[in-house]
This record gives structure tokens, sequence and C-alpha cells, in this order.
């Protein structure tokens, strides 16, 4: 498998124990073809970018788009670009709106794992996941049954060991749940809900739940819980969830009219901004406009009630603009 610490190293599993080795100069593991190659061949991201670095000189962080590592002897200082600026590793700058490159997730064995294996998900024993394109795609094995990370299938609970306890199920709160089948929001997030349902002792429990990507959370005028295109909702939680995992996205802001907007990287904000004369700011075009945008996710909340008349309630958020 690839050391993740350098894109020419390798490690070897023998008896329960690593056995490491590096390719020779010029050439990187390659983890599917299990082998050392041409270094242009492969698009290798190193969790320790100033390993293999024999020269001074900056190089990209592995897990953000904006940091960078200044490498001396094979040691990094780290640092960022300022806000809206990705840095460029071509020509070792930080510049706006760069394109952001794939990068490693710090928690994800699949970085070093070729394509196609599967592994044992460490937070259930049902669970496990599949490595593809350097992602881990979750799944749950069928009918109660676990997975065996020795046999790589899902086999009968006997036959697995699995130490994980799931945790209690959340309790709501008195008068949280109407009924059961309900959905309610989890107050922390534009996105999230709960699902309300009764539980054996006839205490009402919470399941968590996200709302699919593009969708925010909304309960509607008869207290029915729906997920709603995200420019058909106000909400005062973060509104770049799910933005900006691949380059730097904007959002419009809550209440303010339509005019600002927020940067959005790897789903949090890291920034806001205004569009300039007066002009509005367009979520789904992700650029300023002289016309009139009133979004219910932006509309300033007095006028949210006049104004909601005028954005489409369908599903094609294409439709929720209007002319000046």
């Amino acid at each position: 498998m690839n050391d993740p610490r350098a894109c020419n190293r390798w490690i070897q599993c023998t008896d329960g124990q690593p056995i490491s080795g590096t390719c020779d100069d010029g050439l990187f593991y390659d983890r599917e073809s299990k082998d050392c190659v041409p270094s242009t061949e492969i698009n290798c991201v190193s969790s320790d970018p100033c390993a293999e670095l024999n020269t001074n000189g900056f190089a990209p962080d592995p897990y953000s788009c904006n940091g960078y590592y200044y490498c001396k002897q094979g040691k990094g200082t780290k640092g960022e670009c300022n806000t809206g600026m990705n840095y460029n590793a071509a020509t070792e700058a930080c510049i706006r709106d760069f394109p952001c490159n794939a990068k490693m997730n710090p928690d994800s064995v699949c970085n070093i794992l070729p394509d196609g294996v599967y592994i044992k998900d460490p937070t259930s024993c049902n669970g496990y996941q599949f490595c593809w394109l350097d992602n881990a795609i979750n799944y749950n094995c069928p009918y109660n049954l676990y997975f065996s990370a020795a046999n790589g299938d899902c086999d009968s609970p006997q036959n697995v060991e699995c130490a994980f306890t799931e945790p209690p199920p959340l309790t709501a709160e008195p008068d949280e749940c109407l009924e059961t089948g309900s959905f309610i929001p989890d107050k922390s997030s534009c996105n999230g809900y709960y699902y309300c349902y009764e539980g054996d002792d006839g205490q009402m429990l919470l399941d968590h739940g996200d709302c699919p990507v593009g969708r925010f959370f909304y309960v509607n005028d008869n207290g029915i819980g729906v997920c709603k295109p995200r420019s058909q909702v106000q909400c005062d939680y973060d509104r770049c969830v799910n933005l900006g995992y691949t380059n730097i996205e904007l959002a419009n802001e809550s209440n303010d009219g339509c005019k600002g907007y927020v940067l959005c990287q790897n789903g949090v904000t890291i920034g806001k901004g205004t569009c300039p004369n007066g002009e509005y700011f367009n979520e789904l075009t992700q650029l300023c406009t002289t016309q009139v945008i009133s979004y219910t996710a932006c509309v300033i909340s007095a006028q949210s009630t006049t104004r909601h008349e005028q954005v489409s309630t369908t599903d094609d958020d294409t439709a929720t603009t209007t002319a000046p």
C-alpha cells in the first residue's frame, strides 16, 4: 500500500508488521499496479509534502485548498492564503478563486488503499466501506448481519467479533414531537432534521437525518417538515453546508435583501462580501446582477411575507428570480 507520508514510498504488511520501502529517484509508488512507476503517470497527494522534497521550496497543503508549506531540509512550516484565495502550486502563489484540486481526507484509509478494497466501518458492526477513487463509500450489511473484515463479506453476528456498542437513541423533549412519523429541525444546521418515532416504552425518540444536497429543511404552515430547494428556505445557521468542496463557492446571506454573499469552503463560511453598486447576488449563477433577486433565502424578514408571492414555490430553482 501507499505510504501516505510520501508519494515515493510504500508499505508491505508481513505477519502483522509493516515493512517500508522507497522507489528509485523519479518514481512514485502506484497502489493499483503495486509497482514503482514514473512520477508523471501518478496523481499523488502526500500527507507530508515536504518529506519527498530534496530541495527547499513550497508545497501545497494536502488537506486544504488555501494552505501551503515552506519546506526546508524535509521539514515544513505551514501557511495559509488570505480569505477567498487558493494556493497555486505551479506559480507558488495565492490566487483568488483558483480551482482547487482533489485533497486528501485525513480520516480516510482509502487514501492509501487500492480501488475495490472493502474495509470495516469503525463506527458500527454491520457497516463497511468500499474504496473508490480515494473515497470511502459507506454500506450496511442486510438482515442484521455483521461485516467480517477477515472475509471481506457480511456474516452472522456469532461469527464476527465486534466490540462496538451502538449509542442509545436520542430522547425527544416534552412536546417536541407531535406524533410518530413527524420531522422536526435539528436546530443546529440548515439541512438537518430529526425523525420522531415511539420507543418500546412509549417515549418519543429521535433519529437524525440530512436533506439531499441542494435542499434545506423547512417546516411549512401546516407544521409538516419537508426538504426544499435551498433558495426557498431562510436559515440562520451556516448556509455553506455542502458547498465549496472542489472549489470556493458563494451562497446568499440570510436576511440581507439578497445584496450580500458568503464565501464557502469545505462546507463552512470563510468570509463575506457585498455586491457593488447596489446589485443583487444570485446564488444559482454565482454572480452579482442588476436583476432583482428575491429568494426567500435572503429577503429581509420584515418583507418576506409580501415578497414570498414573487418567489416560485415549485421545486425548480431556476424560476426564483423576478425582473426589476
